[in-house]
């Protein structure tokens, strides 16, 4: 784990992404990762289940449940867009998403605890399983981190200066 008192730097000297914000940016977007996974060994031709598919079936009861999920990933992935274009020049609208990065990621970790529960409560499924109260978990320790870090504060409120 990083030091509070120590940040690592960027080639525009502004602080890095800490590996415990990727760890969440990943976690968040794992819903996205298996689908694109699922859709991208899909097309190998293989017959019956794929290892892929069988996670999925896992990790999500039904389809509505994966759906769900993976509109939670949509404040991660303008997230990351801005990270991508997080550098000096860039346009006014990527310094606003970057500032927001805390509301971002909880937004989408609210969203995917939603999704863990609205299909229960549209009667799509009878139960959720082990698994789905783990994620609601997950998502809830991530929405404590998030707004009980100062790293992560100061990591959306520094962006690097224009040309």
């Amino acid at each position: 784990m990083s030091s509070d008192n120590h940040y690592d730097y960027d080639k525009y000297l502004s602080l890095k992404v800490s590996q415990e914000l990727w760890l969440i940016i990943l976690y968040l977007l794992h819903p996205f990762i298996l689908l694109f996974s699922t859709i991208r060994l899909g097309r190998g031709g293989a017959k019956g289940v794929s290892g892929v598919d069988g996670l999925k079936r896992l990790v999500y009861q039904d389809n509505f449940s994966l759906a769900l999920a993976i509109l939670a990933t949509v404040p991660v992935l303008l997230l990351v867009y801005a990270w991508v274009r997080r550098k000096p020049g860039a346009p006014a609208f990527v310094r606003r998403l970057w500032a927001k990065g805390v509301v971002l990621l909880t937004s989408a970790a609210v969203l995917y605890i939603g999704g863990v529960f609205v299909p229960l409560l549209t009667h799509v499924i009878a139960s959720i399983r082990p698994i789905g109260w783990g994620q609601v978990a997950i998502s809830i320790l991530i929405i404590f981190y998030l707004f009980t870090s100062k790293r992560v504060r100061d990591i959306f409120a520094d962006f690097p200066e224009g040309e």
